[in-house]
């Protein structure tokens, strides 16, 4: 009875840790390299072309529109297009957005490690947005996540949108991260972490360069 277990596990496993890797969420600070102006939605179906017309070099096609989120094939091939979130379960599969000329192309980064860029048509106004808008549009309905590598002096929120004003809490494992506004580069958060005490204060969620501290948690919480 005891070598039938095994196979069975590893079965469980598969099939749920299969589940687990389909999405792509950015963890860290690193995760993304090209920040751009902002993200793009992808559809389940596109092409990306060399230059912003369709008659140009065709780079990539993409269709996923018959994959299941637990396939193999899905995982690895997400990962290969470089997405920077992927939850197909909400219908989110972000690309970060290098230009914008307004007639609806956009030349996205199809590489997080090289930069290479590619263009892509999509006449959905609603599918481009700024960081801001992002965070305003997933970052209200899912909550916030705190990259995992910002350091402890960065893991506080102040009494203010400025780094010289006062430091009001250090956060300590915080577990779930609201926000009510957005000003310039801070959101007014209010933090549950390991105190089970909410925490209020300014948190700086982007920095001068352009590069982002935290990143909508895409995950319903309790």
């Amino acid at each position: 009875m005891k070598k039938l277990y095994l196979p069975f596990l590893i079965f469980i496993f598969f099939i749920y840790g299969l589940s687990a890797f389909a999405d792509i969420i950015p963890l860290s600070s690193k995760s993304i390299k090209y920040y751009g102006i902002g993200v793009l939605n992808m559809p389940t179906s596109y092409t990306v072309y060399k230059y912003p017309y369709k008659e140009s070099a065709i780079l990539r096609e993409v269709n996923y529109e018959g994959m299941k989120k637990s396939s193999i094939v899905n995982t690895i091939d997400m990962r290969k297009v470089s997405y920077v979130a992927y939850v197909p379960s909400e219908n989110i599969a972000l690309f970060t957005v290098d230009l914008n000329p307004g007639n609806n192309w956009y030349s996205v980064f199809l590489d997080q490690s090289t930069g290479q860029t590619g263009w892509v048509y999509n006449d959905d106004k609603k599918s481009f947005y700024t960081y801001k808008q992002m965070f305003y549009k997933w970052g209200k309905k899912y909550g916030v996540r705190l990259f995992n590598d910002l350091t402890k002096d960065e893991r506080v929120l102040y009494s203010r949108e400025d780094t010289s004003s006062k430091v009001l809490h250090e956060l300590n494992y915080p577990k779930y991260i609201t926000f009510t506004v957005i000003r310039g580069n801070w959101l007014l958060a209010t933090v549950n972490d390991l105190t089970k005490q909410p925490k209020v204060g300014w948190f700086n969620w982007r920095n001068e360069d352009g590069t982002l501290n935290m990143f909508p948690n895409f995950k319903e919480q309790p």
